[in-house]
């Protein structure tokens, strides 16, 4: 999309971890305009996953001045070796453009001391007197000693951690691989996914030893597996045939981008009501925009609450709606029962008690437990996440240029210090959250519309299963 530039960040380990086959997947997947891996022998291996050149930094490879690896007319992304290099910026100005620059090295690093509950940017100071720019124009300086959930501001260094597992102390401990998207307002949102989502690891029921196993009997990759059939697979050294009925299914969800129906539970035929939460965090003070669409009607409603000191509004407008129209109807959130559901029942409880009893009884459906933990389907996508799962059944999102983590940051910026410097484009974020609810009904359709292959009483989940884990969110 315009305005906007794709970055994919591999760490050491999970490199070490991955297949050639692995690395191109990954690739095909996030579609990078630029690629960042550790050392040199990692190009080389990124040369032999891909059919052509992609851009790629190295960002542990000696080199004695800046290198400006990407520019259009909005964005650009510089590597900067060592923080004495800072002093040749002024010499890339006529190189660059007008728009957001985003510095990528490893001069900065995000340390958090546990004990005394403080966090230090080791190497500011040195930064800081290098760097021949205005801090204070427009830079983003992105590090690999940081997870890229890591986002702060330390005066007008503006810092976005980018490799997974670059500092256990900030919560990840798993590496993988990163995909930033730089936007040209300065926004960067980020995903991260573990090796084991890639190639064949990413059938359900196929671990490490399951993997191996395939290969050394010629199924390379997905489609392979997909085209076997149930007595070929079941002859496997650790399949046997229910386990190999499940990986065949497996692989032609993905390789044929339609939901596999295992049980014979459906979903609800009853009209149902679609809904989404945007909130200020994963321990929210706040459900600030509520989007709604009614299956019924077609109608698309959204609950918006613009004043941080009304942290209830969104809530009860929301509830208010539902008593008028959906008595007796699911209302139906992807991993509601982990989070959308719980968070409405407390903020209910907190601010409009009077439509508790309302929604403790409302019928609630969570179309993400249906399928994996109920085992009632697998789902096609890389994960199980709604945009992954959506994607793979033909849904075309709305370019917001946002992603959940985002849009919580923005957010929680604003509330903390309202005014125009950090005000939210709130036409943008409802759309946002519109995207997101109407992929929910595509999914759900293809839930319902979905004919079951064969019936399962019971599903694994252990590690050696790639459907159904909470790290997915």
């Amino acid at each position: 999309m315009a305005g906007q530039l794709d970055l994919t960040v591999y760490a050491d380990t999970a490199l070490s971890r991955m297949t050639t086959y692995q690395l191109a997947d990954s690739l095909t997947y996030f579609e990078p305009d630029v690629v960042a891996v550790p050392q040199p022998h990692h190009e080389l291996e990124l040369r032999q996953a891909l059919d052509g050149d992609v851009p790629t930094i190295v960002t542990g490879r000696p080199q004695r001045t800046l290198h400006p690896v990407q520019t259009d007319s909005e964005i650009d992304l510089v590597h900067v070796p060592d923080a004495a290099s800072l002093a040749d910026l002024s010499d890339l100005e006529s190189q660059l453009s007008d728009g957001e620059a985003y510095l990528l090295s490893d001069a900065l690093a995000v340390d958090i001391d546990l004990v005394n509950l403080e966090t230090r940017l080791d190497g500011r100071e040195a930064y800081e007197q290098a760097f021949s720019g205005d801090l204070s124009d427009s830079y983003t300086h992105l590090t690999t000693e940081a997870n890229p959930d890591y986002r702060g501001e330390w005066g007008d260094l503006v810092v976005q951690g980018t490799v997974p597992g670059a500092n256990e102390r900030q919560g990840q401990t798993e590496p993988g691989v990163a995909h930033l998207q730089l936007r040209a307002d300065g926004v960067v949102c980020t995903e991260t996914i573990t090796p084991e989502k890639f190639g064949l690891r990413a059938l359900d029921q196929v671990g490490r030893t399951r993997a191996e196993t395939l290969r050394g009997a010629g199924y390379r990759r997905r489609e392979d597996v997909a085209d076997a059939t149930i007595p070929e697979l079941a002859d496997l050294s650790g399949l046997g045939r229910d386990t190999a009925q499940t990986v065949l299914e497996s692989a032609a969800a993905n390789a044929e981008g339609e939901v596999r129906r295992l049980g014979d539970d459906g979903v609800p035929s009853a009209d149902p009501i679609f809904i989404d939460i945007e909130t200020d965090g994963l321990n929210p003070t706040m459900v600030w925009l509520i989007g709604v669409l009614d299956d019924r009607t077609g109608e698309y409603h959204s609950f918006l609450a613009r004043d941080p000191d009304e942290p209830g509004a969104a809530i009860e407008a929301f509830l208010s709606w539902l008593r008028t129209n959906a008595t007796n109807r699911p209302v139906v959130a992807y991993n509601g029962r982990n989070f959308d559901f719980p968070v409405i029942e407390e903020h209910a409880a907190e601010h409009c008690p009077e439509y508790l009893d309302d929604w403790t009884q409302t019928w609630t459906f969570d179309p993400y437990f249906w399928a994996t933990t109920a085992g009632q389907a697998i789902l096609p996508g890389r994960t199980n996440k709604l945009e992954d799962v959506a994607a793979a059944l033909g849904w075309e999102g709305a370019e917001t240029g946002l992603t959940g983590a985002a849009v919580a940051r923005l957010f929680q910026r604003w509330q903390a210090n309202p005014g125009p410097e950090t005000a939210l484009d709130w036409d943008r974020h409802e759309r946002y959250c519109e995207d997101d609810v109407r992929a929910l009904a595509h999914v759900y359709e293809a839930l319902a519309d979905a004919t079951a292959t064969y019936s399962s009483d019971s599903t694994t989940t252990g590690a050696d299963t790639a459907q159904g884990q909470l790290s997915d969110f």
